[in-house]
């Protein structure tokens, strides 16, 4: 109970900074000019968008389908289709929990084991975050000129200010931090190397040795090509998302196809915040972009963040509300019978 208080306090807590830095970078803003954005918004574009995000959840489900029936269970794409949009819907209330809820819908529906899904699931991710890098490094690489001096304006130069200016407490405060990092890691080794039956480190391990089953069947899952072709899809679909969103508001509807991927990666960053939903971490990263890197101007820059991210939102609720609807159901169906 003491747990479950603490991690409800957590998210609240996240909501509220993120709530707080939606206030921040709103105040002073015109907001008369940013409701006029959104009622002359092209919706046909935001409708495009919303479909492309609802394709790229399917993918993600059928991709996820093949790691799966590497290990030997069998499970259908509308299963997993089901299965991650309820955890799509969960992560909404609790950020990273979309992740074991996905598991647990799913293994009430097939009875597959939960610790082998989780580690899919961890091997999922382990890839999406190396397709992540790839997509920062060309990013990077495409417009290195342009984002050295940007970078250097937002983040290096009042970094290294605050370096110069209170150097000791800095250093403390790295060295602190490197020290309690590894005696964290030592901590956990000992307990891992000798753990007690029944207690949490054993049933940790016994977990992490599931994780490590489900991360072998990237390279045990057949056809490795289509497991790559998915995850490109997957991430195309998420860039035509941003893209296409462009040409919903007049003001960002001539930026370039290059900067459609700055805000993929720039969006993505922010959505893996511990926030709710990538509240105000997105918004602000999108509209900080936007303005200072593309020169748009900062009503419409949020109010394409506003867009982008309630696209997103939107069809994250009305998918995940129909797929546990639908799963709900199936579950009754299921006991009846039995």
């Amino acid at each position: 109970m003491k747990s479950r208080l603490r991690r409800y306090a957590r998210v609240l807590l996240f909501l509220c900074i993120g709530l707080l830095i939606l206030w921040l970078i709103t105040r002073g803003q015109d907001v008369e000019l940013i409701k006029e954005e959104f009622r002359q918004a092209s919706y046909g574009w935001i409708l495009l968008a919303m479909g492309c995000a609802l394709m790229s959840h399917f993918i993600r489900a059928v991709r996820w389908n093949m790691l799966i029936r590497a290990l030997g269970y069998k499970t259908n794409p509308f299963q997993t289709f089901f299965a991650v949009m309820t955890g799509y819907l969960a992560n909404l209330a609790l950020p990273r929990m979309g992740e074991i809820t996905r598991c647990v819908t799913l293994n009430k529906a097939t009875k597959t084991p939960i610790n082998l899904l989780a580690g899919t699931v961890v091997a999922e991710r382990v890839f999406d975050f190396f397709t992540l890098c790839a997509i920062v490094f060309i990013t990077i690489a495409t417009q290195f000129g342009f984002l050295r001096s940007f970078l250097n304006r937002i983040f290096w130069s009042p970094l290294l200010r605050i370096g110069a200016e209170h150097w000791l407490q800095v250093a403390v405060m790295a060295a602190g931090f490197i020290l309690l990092v590894l005696g964290a890691v030592l901590f956990i080794r000992r307990k891992l190397s000798d753990p007690a039956e029944g207690g949490f480190f054993y049933k940790l391990k016994r977990h992490l040795r599931g994780f490590g089953n489900g991360i072998n069947t990237i390279m045990t899952v057949k056809g490795k090509g289509w497991f790559l072709l998915y995850t490109l899809l997957i991430w195309g679909l998420y860039y035509m998302t941003v893209y296409l969103c462009f040409f919903a508001i007049q003001a960002t509807s001539h930026l370039t196809p290059v900067a459609g991927l700055t805000l993929l990666a720039v969006g993505s960053l922010g959505i893996l915040a511990p926030v709710p939903g990538g509240i105000g971490t997105y918004h602000f990263l999108t509209i900080v972009t936007l303005s200072e890197l593309y020169g748009i101007q900062s009503e419409p820059a949020t109010s394409y963040a506003y867009i982008t991210h309630a696209t997103q939102i939107v069809v994250n609720i009305l998918a995940g509300s129909v797929a546990w609807v639908i799963l709900s159901i199936r579950e009754k169906q299921r006991a009846t019978l039995s």
